[in-house]
């Protein structure tokens, strides 16, 4: 096992892998992004244009660009590693809070809404999001992922998994 330390101290706690093998996690106490070099383990911060936004969970798509589920803003936003460009969205209602986020194979990006208790699927391209709410009360979807056709969910409030299929 090999051990690097945070360039920032407090700070992993989402990560996720790129197609092309790269590996970037998402710091939710130092909001930030970081992508690892594999040789020597150096961690470069990468940082949101949203102030405090409490970066979450990170995800990447088919072509490399990361999802990341900014907490505390309750934006998801995506940064494209070639360009060095951002991008933000908030979700819908008065005061989402962004937890998780996993991109399908269509590149179809789902979150969770701790505030709306629901699974969210956002549509880049057309940028609008569908939500698929909870029926358990505080179901606190904490964790997503997925495989073709199905957005899974662990409902750790209501001691339950749940299947969005589409």
């Amino acid at each position: 096992m090999d051990v690097w330390k945070s360039p920032r101290g407090s700070g992993p706690y989402g990560i996720a892998t790129t197609p092309s093998g790269e590996v970037y996690y998402a710091s939710l106490a130092g909001s930030h992004i970081a992508r690892i070099d594999l040789a020597s383990g150096e961690a470069t911060p990468i940082d949101p244009p949203t102030p405090n936004q409490g970066a979450r969970r990170v995800w990447s798509d088919s072509t490399g660009r990361l999802w990341v589920s900014e907490w505390q803003s309750g934006n998801v936003s995506r940064y494209d590693p070639a360009a060095r460009t951002w991008k933000a969205w908030k979700l819908p209602g008065t005061s989402p809070r962004t937890y998780s986020v996993w991109v399908d194979e269509r590149d179809k990006v789902w979150l969770t809404d701790f505030t709306a208790n629901a699974i969210v699927r956002f549509d880049p391209w057309t940028e609008t999001f569908e939500s698929f709410p909870s029926s358990a009360r505080s179901a606190s979807v904490r964790q997503m992922a997925g495989r073709s056709g199905e957005a899974w969910g662990a409902e750790s409030g209501a001691d339950r998994l749940v299947v969005v299929r589409y």
